[in-house]
């Protein structure tokens, strides 16, 4: 994750771009001709507003040039002074008496905020399969090439509340820049604090909660974000340590016997193939 703090000789850094449409504003019923009709998506304005106490902030917004006075009088009516950016040569928003830019300009900035943005961490091998997934060209992590697919061993029973879709943050004391599928390995050893954890023990009291399998391969997932904690991702991340998002968990139809190993790592050939084998009888 790219920290970009306030520099003087930066003029990006003094600057936050945000999204218009599906970020600050909801459009419930689709396009419906360019016409701005919907309510601001929860907590957007405070955010707006927040930003703008310590940055200068721009609205970016792909509508025609002939909408922006109408986003501008959006941001208007709910308390955001807006203008509309006339300047054709702006490259970077310094801020004007503490008011919102509206342009159609990606201008310099320390970061944007997009509903269809794909952070990239330099890592093109985990960038490439996420941004064809999104455009509806890409696979599932269960149809991705076995010899793709980074391996990470986690203990039970956490791996048993990820299986079940509670627990979607698995801690670590080191921070990973991969991003995209992985396979999710049972240690052999348990967890005791997983076993005393009161979150843990709800999941696994559930009917049909997943077997605490054990020295295996048990599914795969996306990893789709790594951040250090700031009291996020409570109850399941814990303070202290690295937060790693999972998504997309699919359970494997039978389990692979594998040991496990520490950081992410490689199958061999052999857990390549009943890996391929498992996926493709899924």
């Amino acid at each position: 994750m790219t920290v970009v703090p306030l520099t003087p000789d930066s003029p990006a850094s003094h600057a936050v771009g945000v999204d218009f449409d599906l970020t600050v504003v909801a459009h419930q019923n689709g396009w419906q001709d360019g016409r701005i009709y919907g309510d601001p998506i929860p907590g957007a304005l405070e955010a707006v507003r927040r930003l703008m106490a310590c940055r200068s902030v721009f609205c970016v917004t792909a509508r025609h040039r002939r909408y922006h006075p109408a986003v501008a009088a959006w941001f208007n009516r709910h308390g955001i002074p807006a203008v509309v950016d006339q300047d054709p040569d702006r490259a970077y928003w310094l801020g004007d008496g503490g008011r919102l830019l509206v342009t159609n300009k990606k201008l310099g900035a320390a970061l944007y905020i997009d509903d269809r943005a794909l952070a990239f961490t330099g890592d093109w091998g985990a960038a490439l399969p996420e941004a064809l997934r999104r455009i509806g060209e890409g696979t599932d992590p269960a149809a991705q090439p076995a010899a793709d697919l980074p391996a990470l061993t986690i203990r039970q029973p956490w791996l048993a509340a990820i299986l079940a879709g509670d627990k979607t943050t698995e801690n670590r004391s080191w921070p990973t820049r991969h991003r995209g599928p992985v396979v999710l390995h049972a240690a052999r050893a348990i967890a005791r604090d997983g076993q005393t954890d009161p979150h843990v023990r709800a999941v696994l009291a559930r009917p049909g909660a997943p077997a605490l399998t054990t020295g295996a391969l048990v599914a795969t997932a996306r990893i789709t974000d790594c951040h250090r904690d700031t009291g996020c991702c409570r109850p399941w991340g814990l303070p202290g340590l690295w937060h790693w998002t999972l998504t997309d968990v699919q359970a494997l139809p039978d389990p692979i016997p594998a040991a496990g190993r520490l950081g992410l790592w490689r199958l061999d050939p052999g857990q390549h193939a009943l890996l391929h084998r498992s996926q493709a009888a899924a």
